[in-house]
């Protein structure tokens, strides 16, 4: 038995993963903190959820059927509210261990579960969870088990058919989408090419290779090109650095900083990070000197699956937990998420946040809700007037 504030509750049916009352009355609360931080058409907000990790089965303790409940009451219970304006997944939406076609029905659900007619535009990005390379990894024969194009047929098309996210192309995973002065750049970190050998395996897992290449940082450098006027936040799966100031990526993830860095200081320059594998070098020049008053502010993601913010020069990183619920005594649970002892059934169960940018209060407000820190703020940058 789990327990939900005082009172005892059973499961509810294993495959049961509808949106459950006794959360939204949890959730009250954070919905009435959120009616006081944003005010439509003066404050710009998404509304966050990361790594579910969904898979087959119930676990009181661990990754399970949960994780799309949890995808299903984040967008019925934080997405849905009037102070809102967009909501995203930041990746691991599965937890890829599974065989193929029960991976690609838990894509489809997850989904369909933001594809609910909220009117409100959405992202999903790709996790390094999301090609399903955990199942391959323990199989006698290491053979591909998603094809090239799985996951951007099923989460990426669906992406991209939402007129008021803008995009450049559909190749990359990239796109853009302005609130006011705040413009939210969603990035992929899992772009790592697609590579099999003559025995169907992958020359790059992507589970454990977190990337960016040159396609993608030139479309990047594209649409920072048109960003006057602009306060930046940026949302990827992984963290590009570490709170160390190392590369949090496995390729390019100081070299795409480092171009963020050239933005906010409106230089021109050459991109060139020497890399040792073709697949992952990068040579192209970029002139920001035109741009005027912009500044990429924040890079948000998740994957860690701790709570963590540090400052490089003048960006802030803002590391979000997981939704996925990681109870004590698992080999994979960090130890923040051990901290919070988390167990189905109490409201630590699930975790989940609203970034509210204030342009009249210069402020950055992160509200988070259920394993997650209740309210953090931050000095904001906001184009002058």
């Amino acid at each position: 038995m789990a327990f939900f504030g005082s009172k005892k509750v059973s499961p509810t049916s294993d495959l049961d993963t509808s949106p459950r009352p006794r959360v939204a009355s949890a959730l009250a609360p954070f919905q009435q903190q959120l009616v006081q931080l944003t005010r439509p058409g003066e404050t710009a907000s998404l509304a966050i959820i990361t790594d579910t990790h969904y898979k087959a089965g119930f676990d009181p303790t661990f990754y399970g059927i949960n994780g799309l409940q949890h995808t299903k009451e984040f967008v019925a219970d934080v997405a849905s509210q009037p102070g809102v304006d967009a909501y995203a997944h930041l990746g691991d939406l599965i937890d890829g261990s599974e065989p193929a076609p029960v991976s690609i029905a838990h894509l489809q659900d997850c989904v369909a579960a933001f594809q609910q007619p909220l009117n409100k535009p959405f992202y999903i990005a790709k996790g390094n969870h999301d090609d399903n390379d955990k199942f391959d990894e323990h199989q006698t024969v290491r053979r591909a088990s998603f094809t090239a194009n799985t996951f951007n047929d099923i989460v990426l098309a669906a992406d991209y058919k939402q007129p008021a996210l803008q995009r450049f192309s559909q190749k990359y995973g990239v796109a853009w989408l302005d609130v006011g002065p705040v413009r939210f750049l969603f990035i992929n970190t899992s772009d790592v090419p697609y590579e099999l050998n003559r025995f169907g395996i992958k020359k790059y897992d992507v589970k454990l290779n977190l990337a960016v290449r040159t396609g993608q940082v030139a479309e990047i450098a594209q649409i920072l090109q048109m960003s006057d006027n602009k306060s930046i936040i940026v949302c990827g799966h992984g963290n590009l650095l570490k709170a160390n100031h190392k590369d949090g990526l496995h390729y390019n993830g100081r070299t795409l900083h480092e171009l963020f860095r050239a933005f906010n200081l409106h230089a021109r320059g050459q991109v060139n990070n020497h890399a040792k594998k073709a697949d992952f070098q990068i040579d192209m020049p970029f002139d920001f000197t035109h741009i005027r008053n912009a500044r990429i502010t924040a890079y948000v993601c998740g994957h860690r699956h701790i709570e963590q913010t540090f400052l490089d020069h003048d960006i802030r990183y803002l590391l979000l937990n997981c939704s996925a619920l990681m109870g004590k005594g698992h080999q994979l649970t960090t130890g923040y998420n051990a901290r919070w002892d988390r167990r189905y059934g109490e409201t630590t169960e699930y975790a989940g946040y609203t970034l509210v940018a204030d342009p009249a209060q210069g402020r950055l407000a992160v509200l988070g809700y259920g394993a997650a820190t209740p309210l953090r703020e931050f000095s904001m940058w906001f184009p002058k007037k």
